[in-house]
């Protein structure tokens, strides 16, 4: 795939590193020009003033099949369990005045799409090669960037006038029951290993409601209600002009209800009802947005990590064993993926295979395992471990 250009507003720098549907065997790199996506993808130029595709290459690694085998543990339905105890209510905000302005003048735009599960083929065992202990090609490589040890997330619900478990969930569990149980189960000590310190206990989470949130046609071919980046960038700014928490030590996880299109540009896109755009389930990435405190000054702005979460119960992003077992099971896998991604790799310049661009969770998204955590149950992927050379559940 050729890597496209568009000419944009000065001092404006986006990188998307995406996964584009190709016809199966087929590879648009070669391992050189591979490397050279990974390098510009590790260390973007401030200065750009283009619109920079990074396009990774689209096998999820040959015999990637072996190294889910040992996260695979079943495909038993989510129950409900009990409850989380946690009784915090969904704080409501507006979007801020200055919202759409702000989004638009957003810089530094650094974006990662997990693709839909029609991206994520040509796993061939018979091609694994290396020493799968010593000397494993699958292996997540530090290139120097922040890393996230402890930070607070913040579920942002979208037109959601229901509540996060009839729009996400399954019964009363909901993307933040989920984070929460995440937090203080062994499944999360897999990051230790690139976070160089303890994981578990270190994530806490808070939510939040935006409605509502006008969203217009996408195209004259496609009316469906479609969320732009501008819009996402417009939300985030609205709930750190509400929480004033910005940073490292914070992350915003941005939830679509149903039947709402999100489209990074023109034919990359999360839309179910349109195949032809449709190449990605969801996304993580930082910003760096124009201060709350004033935005119109351009010396002054705030980062902000994030990921977007359309909805996930679709044939095209959830796994064959999680629908129709239950909505939360789509939910929480991909936000356990995204969540994974964004604390090793925040800025796209931290942990990440250096010979493919892939980061932690890519490698280990075709299987689920179902996890039991804090007494519930989750059907979600597992993680890839350097320590084992293995997608797994525990460190």
């Amino acid at each position: 795939m050729v890597r496209l250009r568009r000419s944009i507003r000065d001092g404006r720098h986006d990188v998307v590193a995406a996964f584009p549907i190709l016809p199966q065997g087929l590879s648009p790199f070669t391992a050189g020009s591979v490397r050279h996506e990974v390098l510009m993808r590790a260390d973007p130029a401030p200065s750009s003033r283009y619109l920079r595709y990074c396009p990774l290459p689209i096998p999820l690694l040959a015999g990637a099949a072996a190294l889910m085998l040992a996260g695979c543990q079943g495909d038993a339905p989510t129950a409900d369990g009990t409850s989380d105890g946690s009784g915090l209510p969904v704080r409501p905000i507006s979007l801020a005045p200055a919202a759409f302005t702000a989004g638009q003048l957003s810089t530094h735009r650094l974006v990662r799409t997990f693709g839909t599960i029609a991206t994520r083929t040509s796993v061939r065992p018979s091609s694994a090669f290396g020493d799968p202990v010593n000397n494993s090609p699958f292996d997540l490589t530090y290139v120097g960037g922040p890393v996230v040890t402890s930070a607070r997330n913040w579920n942002v619900y979208v037109n959601c006038d229901g509540g996060p478990a009839s729009c996400w969930g399954t019964g009363h569990l909901t993307p933040a029951t989920f984070l929460r149980d995440l937090n203080r189960s062994p499944f999360i000590r897999i990051a230790n290993q690139y976070l160089g310190t303890e994981a578990a206990g270190q994530f806490r989470v808070s939510e939040l409601g935006i409605s509502p949130v006008p969203f217009a046609a996408f195209s004259i071919t496609n009316t469906t209600p479609t969320a732009t980046i501008d819009d996402i960038f417009a939300i985030l700014f609205s709930a750190a002009a509400a929480t004033g928490a910005t940073g490292y030590t914070n992350m915003y996880h941005v939830f679509l209800p149903q039947g709402t299109d999100m489209c990074i540009d023109v034919g990359l896109c999360y839309s179910p009802d349109d195949f032809l755009s449709w190449v990605f389930c969801a996304f993580h990435g930082s910003v760096d947005l124009p201060d709350p405190a004033d935005p119109s000054n351009p010396a002054l702005s705030i980062h902000v990590l994030f990921s977007v979460e359309p909805y996930q119960a679709v044939g095209g992003c959830s796994l064959p064993s999680q629908a129709p077992n239950g909505v939360i099971d789509a939910t929480a896998s991909t936000l356990s993926h995204e969540f994974f991604e964004t604390i090793t790799d925040p800025d796209l310049n931290a942990w990440f295979n250096f010979l493919t661009g892939e980061e932690v969770a890519d490698l280990c998204s075709a299987f689920a395992s179902n996890e039991r955590m804090n007494n519930h149950f989750y059907s979600i992927q597992t993680e890839y471990s350097n320590k084992t050379h293995l997608c797994t559940n525990r460190l």
